[in-house]
Formats: C-alpha cells, structure tokens, sequence
C-alpha cells in the first residue's frame, strides 16, 4: 500500500464517513495499467491512476459516531446498470489550463468504460482551475482598501477562466457558461461592496466568493464533456452537501482542515435523491442502456451550505472530503485522487523545500 493522503486526516475521515452499511474499509494504493507503481500521477502525460480508494466488503468495524447514521435515500439505478459508481477527484493543478481541462475530460470518458466489469457510472469532483482560489481571495482583500482594484482582479479571474473555457467547446456550448460565469461577477462585487465600510472580512463572505471558483470550473469541464457525445451533467454542491460547522474562514492552505465540518447526512442524502429524480431524469440518465454508455457527472469541490442554506465551504484543500461524502451518498464502489506531480515526495515541500 502506497499512503499518500494524511492518516490523520484522510484516512480516518474516509473510514468514518465514506461507507454505506456494508462498504466499511479504505485503502490507497498505487497502481497502473502494468500493476507496477508509477511514482507520480502526470496528467501532461495521461499516466494511469496512481492512487486510488477502493471500497471492500468486511463485517462493520469501529467506525465515528456520524457514519453510523442510515442514508434516507441513495440513488435508485436503472435496472441495467451492473456496476456501482465510481469517484474521482481533481484539484486546481490538474485543471490548470484548456489542456489539463482536456486531459481530465478524456481520462473520465475512459474510467467510465470500466475494465472488466463493464461500463461504470464515473463522477468527477473538481476543484478550482489552479490559482483562482487565490485570484478570488485577493478580489475580496483588495476590496478592503480600493474598489477598483478588486474590480481588476476579478476582470483577471473571470476572464482566465473564460478564456480557457473558450478552448474548450464551441460558443453554443459555452455561451450560456459564460453569461453564468459573469453573471457570478456583479453578485461578487456586490458582496465584497461593503468591506470597506465595516473594515473587516466576514467568513461568510469570504467562503461564498472563494467558492465560484469551483462553481466555474464544474462547468468548464462539463462544457468540453458536452463536446464528447457522452452523457453529462453538472451539480452545484451547495444545491445538496448540508454541513454544520464549529470552523470558521477557509483555513490554511493545504492543511486539509476539515475536522470541524460534518455533512447532515439525511438531509443532504434527500436532497441527493431529489436531485437525481429530476435533473438527471430530465437529461434522460433514467433512460440509459447502463450496458452500453454511463453519465459522466461533475460536481463542485469544496462547498456546502449549512442547514439555515448559507453559503460555506469545507475549507481550504477540502476537496478530499468532499469527494469521499459524494462516494457514500452514490453507493460509490471506488475513489480515485488524482494528482499532477512529478513524483512522490517525502514531505511537503512547501514545509521542506530541500
């Protein structure tokens, strides 16, 4: 076994909050095509999955308190879908640009052909395009001391990401994303309007302006998902992901800091289940031969609401977390973490840099 994620943090939440009844046990692997370890994931390079999640039946272990709550609701499959779902997850380094956008895109057309098994119902869970969780956190500081030059950099954040979404699809695709993504931008600068006047950065605000980072890349990929006659569909995880938290901000970067921050799992099972009696059935996933052809659907990392429907997140570097909620909510057989890297350090070198 090849640990890449935190114990303290990764491991242990997985256990707890990852397995339906009889799905209880987490592991991370390295594999590859060759059944031999390749010591990175590089997307430039569409290397095979490096590291990986899979669930496997074993009588109930010692699991926390929160997992042990029966889900009201999990997701009724059509009748020819033989294989359970799988879940993937792509941070900011490895939607970094159109063709990192295209990498992923193509990688889950390819996961959802399964491997022995069949085809495989694959959802993506995304991060932010690389930097532009950052990109928003200076609209929102910027906008305590200058208007104009938080205007600025959220005219630099939406038009990257425009742009890249350009590269992705032709405009009748891509036009509506487009109005959506600007349309995002006047609500941020109304929300940021007012931190000059009270001198201060509300978490709240700063949570919901960070999380249209995520909000436009689910789109993004979606948008070149539209290109590949698949069938595809995004989700705004703050329509479903309930959470209560004790934290408050995004936390430090990197630190994975979600130990603060549990899904309310009936809730947002319900909300699960609504989902994908109606959108998915009207984009006819109901209808599908499973035996044939899978949705591919992508979904926001790294946001939620809370039970009142306010805008939060599960922190910086949450992702993770959330990719591991949405394998239990879908009954998920497998988790895949993706990781556009060079190779597999020994510590972090943002701590460590020799």
């Amino acid at each position: 076994l090849i640990i890449i994620m935190s114990l303290s943090e990764g491991l242990n939440r997985a256990e707890a909050f990852m397995g339906a009844p009889s799905l209880h046990s987490f592991q991370l692997r390295g594999v590859s095509q060759q059944h031999r370890f390749h010591s990175p994931l590089s997307l430039r390079n569409a290397v095979p999955r490096v590291r990986s999640a899979t669930l496997r039946k074993q009588q109930p272990s010692m699991l926390a308190s929160k997992s042990s709550t029966t889900l009201e609701k999990f997701i009724k499959m059509p009748d020819s879908a033989k294989t359970a779902w799988e879940v993937h997850k792509f941070g900011g380094a490895s939607l970094a640009d159109a063709e990192l956008y295209k990498t992923v895109g193509d990688l889950l057309i390819q996961e959802s052909k399964g491997r022995d098994s069949g085809m495989v119902p694959t959802m993506a869970i995304v991060s932010a395009m690389g930097g532009m969780t950052d990109l928003l956190i200076g609209v929102v500081d910027n906008a305590l001391h200058n208007m104009e030059d938080a205007e600025k950099a959220l005219e630099v954040a939406i038009d990257r990401q425009v742009s890249t979404l350009k590269q992705l699809a032709p405009p009748e695709i891509t036009d509506p994303i487009e109005k959506n993504i600007r349309n995002d931008g006047k609500d941020i600068l109304n929300v940021v309007r007012s931190l000059r006047l009270i001198r201060t950065v509300p978490s709240v605000n700063m949570e919901l302006v960070t999380g249209f980072g995520e909000v436009w890349s689910a789109q993004t990929l979606n948008a070149y998902l539209q290109t590949k006659d698949v069938p595809t569909a995004w989700l705004d995880a703050r329509k479903v992901l309930v959470v209560e938290s004790s934290l408050e901000g995004l936390g430090e970067k990197g630190s994975a800091s979600t130990g603060g921050v549990a899904p309310l799992w009936d809730e947002t099972s319900k909300r699960m289940g609504d989902w994908w009696d109606t959108d998915c059935k009207e984009k006819g996933f109901h209808d599908l031969d499973y035996s044939k052809t899978t949705p591919v659907v992508v979904v926001t990392g790294f946001v939620a609401i809370t039970e009142n429907g306010v805008p939060t997140t599960l922190k910086r570097s949450g992702s993770d977390f959330s990719a591991t909620i949405f394998a239990r909510l879908m009954a998920a057989s497998r988790v895949t973490m993706w990781k556009n890297t060079d190779g597999v350090y020994t510590a972090d070198p943002r701590r460590v840099p020799e």
